[in-house]
């Protein structure tokens, strides 16, 4: 068996003696459940029938699935350092599986911060905290139309958002067509829609996020999408049909704190998927050790080659400074007076997405020089580079993609105004 390393540096001084105790339980569950069969993962992306045994395994005997939430409705509260070590953990088995745990809790952000929905949480807490099921929740974002304009908060003001939400009395009438959305095709209990109330105009208090029970009437899933990878993340469309649910579904009731919840999930999306990204880094790391510690080349081992520990050093590098940096914006995100940051605003923005976009290009650069090195082991189903190959792509490209990523960094950093 691997053996498994962990020498990156990390904040201690951030890091809760319960968050060590939950990170080494989550580690352990990892080694135990998910490593042994990551082979059959691949093959499991419809039925999900062994995806949604381990789910169960991390949601719910593990506890994940209560930790966003209150500690008066038996939730742990947990911060996002936390949960980013656990993404990491789980990610160095199955960035898929990872994708779709972290997905269930990040689906609730909105109405959790920056301010809490007394009235949703009261609602939906007791069924998150329970252990006896799980509630899987799903973030539907992209409409069928156009990804990036959803995300595109700051460029577009919900312009382009063609998924609508029409106050009748006291409900909300959705239409639209979501696609790709974590954990949808039929996984979900509940969609968090991000919509307008006012179509083709630009403004903030149009952009709202409503909570829609999947088995409300009208919403209708389409089959699961088989992917280059991530057979965990379970992607599909969704079709919202004159759906009613009631006024207050909606995250915030207060017209544009929808558009500044959405920042700070964006926020938190970035940070989390660089965390996954550093979980798959770390096993390439492990496993290319391994590799390089045991083949023999010309007479010794390959890592004693001048050629071969060059490449070796700049796959310690990059995950050394991407997780250095994935922490520190974890560390600002939990406590932004200290750093002087609005988590919710577009400097952090910014720099979440400056985060996310170079740490998933150091991942792609990672992966390739480890392939490099491994040779046809490298990219052969036998192996698990490959697979971190094939998953690791879709990382780098979700959260609005790269372009937004980068007009959101230039927005910032040199005041741009005219995108």
């Amino acid at each position: 068996m691997m053996k498994f390393e962990d020498k990156f540096s990390l904040p201690l001084e951030w890091i809760s003696d319960e968050t060590k105790r939950i990170v080494e339980s989550c580690r352990e569950i990892v080694e135990k459940e998910i490593m042994p069969i990551r082979h059959e993962l691949d093959e499991d992306w419809k039925d999900h029938k062994i995806y949604d045994k381990l789910l169960k395994i991390i949601m719910l005997d593990f506890g994940l699935q209560c930790a966003p939430w209150p500690k008066e409705y038996g939730g742990l509260e947990s911060d996002l350092i936390t949960a980013c070590l656990c993404n990491e953990e789980m990610s160095r088995g199955d960035s898929g599986l990872s994708t779709a745990a972290g997905c269930i809790n990040w689906t609730f952000m909105p109405m959790l911060a920056p301010t809490p929905n007394p009235i949703l949480i009261e609602k939906f807490a007791p069924l998150a905290c329970q252990t006896d099921k799980l509630f899987v929740g799903c973030a539907a974002i992209t409409d069928a139309r156009s990804g990036s304009d959803v995300e595109n908060i700051d460029g577009t003001h919900g312009k382009y958002i063609a998924t609508t939400a029409e106050l009748d009395g006291d409900e909300w009438v959705i239409n639209g067509h979501k696609l790709w959305p974590t954990n949808s095709g039929g996984l979900a209990d509940i969609f968090a829609v991000f919509c307008t109330t006012n179509p083709g105009v630009e403004d903030d208090e149009a952009f709202a996020i409503i909570y829609v029970p999947a088995d409300t009437p009208g919403v209708k899933q389409g089959e699961p999408y088989q992917k280059a990878g991530m057979s965990g993340d379970k992607n599909s469309d969704i079709w919202f049909d004159n759906v009613r649910v009631p006024k207050e579904n909606r995250a915030n009731p207060k017209p544009g704190d929808d558009a500044i919840a959405a920042r700070m999930f964006m926020n938190a999306g970035n940070i989390g998927s660089s965390a996954h990204s550093i979980g798959i880094m770390r096993n390439c790391y492990e496993l290319v050790k391994e590799w390089c510690g045991t083949r023999e080349v010309g007479g010794k081992l390959l890592k004693e080659h001048s050629m071969t520990a060059s490449i070796l050093a700049d796959i310690a590098m990059m995950i050394e400074v991407s997780r250095s940096d994935t922490y520190m914006k974890a560390r600002m995100m939990t406590v932004p007076d200290v750093y002087g940051i609005d988590p919710t605003g577009v400097e952090f923005l910014a720099k979440t997405r400056a985060n996310k976009l170079f740490v998933t290009d150091q991942m792609t650069i990672l992966i390739n020089k480890a392939m490099d090195l491994m040779g046809s082991h490298g990219y052969a189903r036998e192996g698990h580079i490959e697979k971190h190959w094939r998953d690791s792509k879709m990382i780098s490209l979700w959260m609005g993609g790269r372009g937004l990523a980068k007009l959101d960094i230039a927005r910032w950093f040199y005041d741009c105004k005219s995108f």
